[in-house]
């Protein structure tokens, strides 16, 4: 149990324990597996609240999922954003996203602004939706009234129930569409801001070694390619192998965890070859040395650049694509090296340790 506030940030930000306090938690993978008393503001990627927040809840994401129990108000924008079945709020819901799918509970009333959304659970009170596209599934229930603003109507089943009515209101401008873009930005936006930070971990807690990987991504890009394809393919099939088999099952689970990661880390190393190419050559016709500070500026303004590469059809992705290989090959070559230069190097005489 934690007894104060907790805060946690990197690649993958979990809480696992009971806080007491407030929560607060960013990163590529977000996770909410214990109890939370007080409020909780997470951020990140891929986003996941599965256990109760004791009092309001802040979420963005890329991808947000409540499967658990919210006491108090929520807040929530993302660009996929799921109330499962076993997700409720308790007080009110504000959601931002470009897809919505609510199948647990609001407790009193919830307001959606989104491109495309489909209820098939229960309101205590109101609904107002803006959005392209609204879907009332069977099971959905709603004790106040449905007011929303669409460009064409709401498909409401039959048997969905709707204690205050219908409203349609007139459809001005492309709301919904303004709104669901706006979501999809700021999830972006978090989810490069935890790549940064990441990466700017990376560079402060190992700066040898992340200099030497991206090193050899540009050294070896062809030895990396190749390395960083046979690991993108072969992880994934030997965690499978290894799940099927009972002795085996664990280290499958554990490759499972670690794949996303890993490409994480080659992604962040492949930019920071770039980065490093760009920001060195800056510094030496300048007569400076390329600092951790220059290092993290460099990471910073590549993963800008990458992000609106991205955007050009079929160029973008292959950019993106030939970075995560190249970076993934030059971190797991430099890694070996590394190990094989440790087992290679002789411990020093016994008379020399200490006890």
């Amino acid at each position: 149990m934690i007894d104060e506030d907790f805060f946690a940030s990197g690649s993958s930000a979990e809480l696992d324990r009971r806080v007491d306090g407030d929560a607060f938690l960013s990163g590529g993978r977000v996770a909410v597996r214990a109890p939370v008393k007080g409020d909780a503001a997470v951020a990140g990627g891929d986003v996941n609240v599965a256990d109760t927040v004791g009092q309001d809840l802040y979420a963005a994401g890329g991808s947000v999922v409540l499967s658990a129990q919210v006491v108090g108000n929520a807040r929530v924008a993302g660009a996929q954003v799921t109330i499962a079945p076993r997700g409720g709020i308790a007080g009110r819901a504000i959601v931002a996203a470009k897809s919505l799918r609510m199948s647990g509970r609001v407790g009193r009333y919830l307001i959606v602004y989104a491109d495309s959304v489909r209820i098939d659970g229960e309101v205590g009170g109101d609904v107002r939706i803006t959005a392209r596209s609204i879907e009332i599934g069977p099971e959905a229930k709603i004790g106040g009234k449905l007011e929303y603003r669409s460009p064409q109507a709401a498909t409401i089943d039959a048997h969905a129930v709707i204690a205050g009515g219908v409203v349609r209101n007139d459809w001005v401008g492309d709301q919904a569409g303004a709104l669901a873009r706006a979501a999809a930005w700021i999830s972006l936006a978090l989810a490069l801001l935890g790549l940064l930070v990441v990466g700017v971990l990376l560079i402060a807690a190992f700066p040898r070694f992340s200099i030497a990987a991206a090193a050899t991504a540009r050294a070896q890009p062809w030895a990396s390619a190749a390395v960083g394809f046979a690991l993108l393919l072969c992880v994934p099939v030997a965690a499978m192998l290894f799940l099927i088999s009972l002795i085996g099952a664990p280290l499958g689970l554990l490759l499972l965890f670690f794949y996303p990661v890993m490409l994480l880390l080659g992604y962040l190393i492949g930019v920071l070859s770039l980065g490093d190419l760009v920001m060195g050559w800056w510094a030496r016709r300048r007569g400076r040395t390329l600092t951790p500070v220059r290092r993290c500026v460099a990471l910073a303004a590549a993963l800008l650049l990458l992000w609106l590469a991205a955007s050009i059809p079929g160029v973008g992705a292959a950019v993106v694509a030939l970075l995560l290989l190249f970076g993934l090959g030059g971190f797991w070559i430099e890694a070996y090296r590394g190990y094989a230069h440790a087992r290679a190097t002789p411990a020093p005489p016994a008379d020399m340790q200490t006890v």
